[in-house]
């Protein structure tokens, strides 16, 4: 995809993006109603229902940087201009899954715990993952020409990798409020069958929606790069 001929790309994804929206309705339908039927926790009740957005967009917010840095580096090594229109185009979605991450867990810990928040290692570094994220999203419309904003974007994106392992590890490193991994882990996930196969089925459709942004996002920068190449080459 990162060397593949710009104009077949976006056909190509203008076609994915109808599978993807056929998908999504039907996985959102499936998905909603499971939840609906699933019984209460015997602890926390209804609010561990919470659990099929907030999982999902913490896993996701965590693999579209972890993809985003990966093509920035692509980007810059090799010179790539699709790889960093991959990376501009994860950098919103990844935002909005970060703060997806913090607002159901804050939630979720109010009613769980009694609390909105606490400083400890997991919930620091996810709130350093969004601002990560929000400084990517400015850097990207700080400059008047997209190079520069790439570029900048991009090395932001590289060194922000360091975070990726010290929130996914953060719970074991550290005495943390946060409770320990659930699927994966040592030992095979603890989590029940019903509730498992909800929880991917979630996953699956809130990736499908991500990757449908994504793409849409995608394929608006490659038109606006291609009428602002024609401005400058008229110029």
């Amino acid at each position: 995809m990162l060397v593949i001929n710009p104009n077949s790309l976006s056909t190509i994804l203008k076609s994915l993006n109808k599978l993807l929206s056929i998908l999504i309705v039907l996985l959102s339908i499936s998905s909603l109603t499971i939840i609906y039927f699933l019984e209460n926790d015997y602890y926390q009740g209804i609010s561990f229902k919470i659990m099929f957005i907030h999982v999902p967009a913490a896993w996701l917010s965590l693999l579209l940087f972890g993809v985003m840095g990966i093509t920035s580096i692509i980007g810059l090594v090799f010179k790539s201009p699709n790889a960093l229109i991959i990376a501009r185009s994860i950098s919103p979605v990844g935002l909005i899954m970060s703060i997806t991450v913090l607002i159901t867990g804050s939630i979720w810990g109010y009613l769980t715990w009694g609390t909105f928040w606490v400083w400890d290692a997991r919930l620091t570094s996810m709130l350093i993952l969004a601002f990560i994220y929000f400084g990517h999203n400015l850097l990207l419309n700080s400059f008047d020409h997209f190079q520069k904003s790439d570029f900048a974007a991009a090395i932001l994106a590289i060194i922000g990798l360091v975070n990726l392992p010290i929130v996914k590890f953060s719970v074991d490193w550290w005495t943390t409020l946060h409770q320990g991994a659930s699927v994966f882990k040592i030992g095979g996930p603890s989590l029940s069958g019903i509730y498992l196969i909800t929880l991917f089925i979630s996953f699956i459709c809130i990736l499908l929606i991500s990757l449908f942004w994504i793409f849409n996002i995608l394929v608006t920068t490659k038109d606006k790069r291609k009428l602002e190449r024609m401005r400058l080459f008229n110029e």
